[in-house]
């Protein structure tokens, strides 16, 4: 990753492999384990989904104040959906209840429940952010914990690039801001999720391909020995 200063073949990272469960109730107390043992070694978390109640399950193993960016289409906040507290649609509000702090940024869709109850959290619309001048700038400077736990729903990324996600939106964000962002926040950043892809909806790969290189992302900021901006050249 020549704008990190990072070979990929020296990466040190370690896949533990698939946590398999067969409902989102089922999966809490499975992926909080897992995410509870990588922090207790001290260790980066990086978990790829799958649906995005996985979310709130990864943030409840982190036991000291903890702020959450949420990158998502969807504001995700009911209460509940379907009949289930744990669902793609109450992944935003059970954060809630466990972060110190939560910004849902790239939103461009919003329930009529959701807006009648009132009950909504911090965020920014894709409409909003894609008029700044620095949106990078500016996200970064809404969310304002120093340990912050970053979660991707794919579907906030335009469908253009990421046509892979269950509940495809247009208007949405354009990847290369979301890599200045990943690079923006890297020093804060204590974990990351990366939530519904769905590879069956995009024959070409396209959606699977950027989700990998957002982990690439993750790994080369974090490791980077660059300390100017990754879109300069070194001099």
């Amino acid at each position: 990753m020549m704008e990190y200063g990072v070979d990929l073949s020296t990466m040190p990272f370690h896949d533990m492999g698939d946590i398999v469960e067969y409902s989102p109730e089922d999966m809490g107390p499975s992926v909080k384990k897992a995410v509870r043992k990588i922090l207790d070694d001290e260790k980066f978390p990086i978990i790829l989904g799958g649906e995005h109640s996985i979310t709130p399950h990864a943030v409840s193993a982190y036991t000291d104040e903890l702020s959450v960016l949420i990158l998502d289409a969807h504001l995700d906040h009911r209460d509940t959906y379907e009949g289930m507290k744990n669902s793609h649609a109450t992944a935003s509000r059970r954060v809630s209840e466990i972060a110190s702090e939560l910004l849902v940024c790239g939103v461009r869709s919003i329930s009529s429940d959701e807006m009648e109850e009132g009950v909504l959290p911090p965020y920014l619309t894709s409409f909003e952010v894609n008029s700044w001048d620095d949106p990078v700038k500016k996200i970064s400077q809404s969310i304002k914990g120093n340990r912050i736990y970053l979660s991707v729903d794919m579907d906030v990324v335009d469908p253009a690039y990421a046509p892979g996600v269950g509940n495809p939106e247009p208007f949405g964000l354009e990847p290369l801001l979301l890599k200045g962002l990943i690079r923006e926040l890297s020093p804060r950043l204590v974990g990351f999720d990366i939530m519904e892809v769905s590879p069956p909806y995009d024959p070409a790969g396209i959606t699977s391909n950027l989700a990998a290189r957002l982990v690439y992302e993750i790994l080369g900021s974090k490791l980077s020995s660059v300390s100017s901006s990754p879109f300069s050249r070194q001099v």
